[in-house]
């Protein structure tokens, strides 16, 4: 887990593509900068970002259904897992 690593997850929510954040094996610090970056970039862009587990985050781009099937096959067809 890199912190130069947020450019390329923010270029794939401004392309309106679903998140999956798993910051579990980062360090607290790290961890926290990045979900600081990454939520002002949600914000930026009117998505969601949500916190689903223990250091696992979904974010998602404004008009997509955070738990609906409209979700799942955004996710299916060009989601990302970081």
């Amino acid at each position: 887990d890199r912190y130069d690593d947020v450019t390329a997850i923010a270029d794939h929510m401004n392309e309106k593509k679903t998140v999956v954040l798993n910051l579990e094996a980062a360090n607290k610090e790290l961890a926290r900068r990045i979900v600081d970056f990454l939520s002002g970039a949600t914000y930026a862009n009117h998505g969601n970002m949500r916190k689903v587990s223990r250091g696992t985050f979904l974010i998602v781009p404004n008009g997509v259904d955070m738990m609906g099937e409209v979700m799942i096959e955004e996710f299916e067809e060009s989601g990302m897992y970081f």
